[in-house]
């Protein structure tokens, strides 16, 4: 009898640290991740990455799960690419064209001005970019990082707080800008740009420290922006893909094959959404600034075109910039695909 109570004992005991056992391998099978976006929670490209993050814990049966920090929670627009290369966060959600040097590849079609014309042709671009240049992914593991998906954004219309009638009424105001290429031509008709990111550009315009900003419709009315600037001119200034989603490499090897696959479907599904929902949400927001007293012009056909001609050759310069990185063929490559996207 003494002998049954030890063996039963000894299963009891032996059954529980089997079970503790299983209970911790499954605790420490669920990969928690953080995301830190250089957005605002408010925008609807952010509602998309909420979707996203609920999507893949949904299909992950709850064993992926990603908690997002926006408005840069974690880190400043310009400290993501850090913050992923010393795996302080597993997911930035950020701006290429805010690391032309480390992101070349995929800062081109983020910061080349004037050389896109949609939403769609974004969508496209980039689908296809990732799908057939090599050198991006490359690029990005050089980084430590893997590029999931792009989001969108609509046109970006020349914003002002005094209405522009010419080419000439550009000379001497000072506009906001962003990376390498957006500059140059917005000093190639007399305009002075300045670096300025989301969080500092409300300031600016009520300060008057800054003149004019290049804007979607969509996110002008996100960040009431209209308040201190009234006057939309309806020329491109730029279009292209926004913010990119990157995982850091470690992360990503911690998923399981069936979770990647996972992953890399839903963010291809969220393009889809973010594009559609894009378009959407850029023409809804002109009647509600229209309603906010903002003011629509038509910018002469003719300055227009001559600001187009007075811009430098960026797709040149691009190509020129990569062949001296031994990577000439694949910025070719690239062009000759965005050029038939945009035909």
């Amino acid at each position: 009898m003494k002998l049954h109570f030890i063996t039963r004992l000894f299963v009891s005991v032996s059954s529980a640290l089997i079970m503790f056992s299983m209970t911790t391998i499954s605790v420490q099978a669920k990969t928690f991740l953080r995301a830190n976006s250089q957005y605002a929670e408010i925008q609807p490209g952010s509602q998309i990455m909420t979707w996203w993050a609920e999507e893949i814990k949904t299909r992950t049966d709850g064993e992926v799960e990603i908690k997002l920090f926006f408005g840069g929670a974690l880190g400043k627009a310009k400290e993501n690419l850090a913050l992923l290369q010393e795996q302080a966060i597993d997911i930035a959600m950020m701006s290429p064209g805010y690391f032309p040097a480390e992101l070349p590849f995929h800062a081109a079609p983020n910061s080349i001005p004037m050389a896109m014309a949609s939403v769609d042709q974004a969508f496209e671009l980039m689908t296809r970019l990732l799908e057939e240049i090599p050198a991006l992914d490359e690029e990005a593991k050089a980084n430590g990082a893997k590029t999931l998906l792009f989001q969108h954004l609509n046109p970006y219309k020349m914003v002002c707080k005094t209405h522009i009638q010419t080419l000439d009424d550009m000379k001497g105001m000072k506009f906001r800008t962003w990376g390498k290429d957006l500059p140059r031509a917005i000093e190639a008709v007399g305009a002075t740009p300045l670096t300025l990111f989301f969080p500092d550009i409300y300031e600016a315009l009520a300060s008057g420290n800054v003149d004019c900003i290049p804007v979607s419709m969509d996110v002008f009315l996100s960040y009431k922006w209209y308040e201190v600037a009234k006057h939309v001119h309806d020329i491109t200034i730029w279009e292209g893909p926004t913010a990119g989603t990157w995982i850091t490499r470690a992360a990503w090897d911690r998923l399981s094959p069936e979770h990647q696959k996972i992953v890399q479907q839903v963010s291809h599904e969220a393009m889809i959404k973010d594009r559609d929902m894009t378009i959407a949400s850029g023409k809804a927001a002109i009647a509600d600034l229209e309603a906010q007293g903002v003011q629509f012009h038509d910018f002469p056909a003719a300055d227009a075109e001559k600001w187009l001609n007075a811009i430098p050759d960026f797709f040149s310069d691009f190509i020129n910039d990569m062949e001296a990185l031994g990577k000439g063929d694949d910025a070719r490559k690239m062009i000759k695909i965005w050029k038939e996207v945009t035909l």
